[in-house]
């Protein structure tokens, strides 16, 4: 391991770990999921910053980050979806229900954000990391299964394809 790195101080301070348990072995998804993990970071750095800022700077920085967290988040879950319709996670009506309810709370929250305090920040950061953690832990390892094999059987169904392209000639 390499220590005294800025990627390593980062990593050992980092107030959301990323972990292998919350790796699902689907590449897209799982970069996404990093950073979400960043953003939430990102978040609670912002909001421990206050001392450093006037009430208006840090209102905008928390506020940038907050809508920057929202917007990806979006982009997240229109990926997710069309992953998991595509392959035919058959939980996918629940599962899309959850993100819904999801960005409606984080929605409200930024409505809002010009009354924040800094104690309904914190509040604010633990529920994204809370919901964020036990989403991907949970229920987001519930569609894996079905997705991985949609996957094998895409690079399959290529693969052949490829073979019978090059060997094209007598073939149908």
């Amino acid at each position: 391991m390499i220590t005294g790195t800025k990627e390593t101080e980062e990593l050992n301070t980092a107030w959301v770990q990323w972990d292998k348990r919350l790796e699902l072995g689907i590449p897209r998804i799982d970069c996404q999921h990093r950073k979400l993990v960043a953003m939430c970071n990102e978040l609670r750095e912002a909001l421990m910053n206050r001392q450093k800022r006037s009430k208006d700077e840090w209102l905008v920085t928390v506020g940038n980050v907050l809508r920057q967290a929202v917007s990806y988040t979006k982009t997240h879950f229109t990926d997710e979806e069309k992953l998991m319709k595509a392959c035919g996670f058959s939980g996918y009506e629940a599962h899309k229900q959850r993100h819904k309810e999801f960005v409606q709370t984080i929605t409200q929250v930024l409505m809002g954000f010009d009354e924040m305090t800094l104690t309904l920040g914190f509040d604010f950061a633990d529920y994204l990391r809370d919901w964020i953690l036990s989403h991907i832990a949970c229920e987001d390892k519930q569609y894996c299964p079905v997705m991985r094999s949609f996957y094998r059987a895409l690079q399959e169904y290529s693969q052949r394809n490829h073979t019978i392209g090059t060997n094209s000639g007598n073939q149908p």
